[in-house]
């Protein structure tokens, strides 16, 4: 099977306009992929590529596009099934909101330094950057957060015993 193959495959069965990647995942599901005589790394730009150079380039495609970024495959002989404008109207108004999660990196420090301390039982503190004298090359960006562990109680008799004849008590 090549990649043409299978996006008329999963084409014919969804009847439906689909992006390169949507039509990979479907083939993925089905175990269409499986069939596949490539064996790359990213078959799924090829998928894209191989749809995107034969729409343009075969004037006899089965092969049409609707839409501009994401282009979107569909089977010329399903054109009736669903009205074209309609979608390319829908995926202009269509906006992805992310939800983006606004927080500084210093208001992760008490988190951080709450975890090193009972769970590693690390000292730590931070390093303010707004407070550095350093304002060209060498200029914080971001706070930094420095800990300290201090394994005392793990140390061996006679590692203490050494440390005490030295001095350090």
């Amino acid at each position: 099977m090549t990649f043409l193959e299978l996006a008329k495959t999963v084409l014919e069965e969804i009847k439906k306009p689909l992006t390169a990647n949507e039509i990979w995942g479907i083939a993925i599901k089905k175990g269409y992929d499986q069939k596949l005589k490539s064996r790359g790394k990213t078959p799924w730009a090829t998928l894209g590529a191989q749809l995107h150079v034969n729409e343009r380039d075969n004037s006899k495609s089965v092969f049409a596009t609707v839409g501009k970024r994401p282009k979107r495959f569909y089977l010329k002989k399903h054109k009736s099934l669903f009205d074209i404008d309609k979608i390319e109207t829908e995926q202009e108004t269509e906006e992805i909101t992310e939800k983006k999660i606004e927080y500084l990196e210093k208001d992760l420090h008490p988190f951080l330094s709450y975890f090193a301390f009972y769970h590693l039982k690390c000292y730590t503190k931070t390093i303010n950057h707004s407070k550095s004298s350093k304002k060209e090359f060498g200029e914080w960006v971001h706070p930094d957060i420095v800990g300290c562990y201090f394994p005392i109680d793990e140390w061996d008799t006679q590692v203490l015993n050494l440390s005490s004849a030295i001095g350090n008590t």
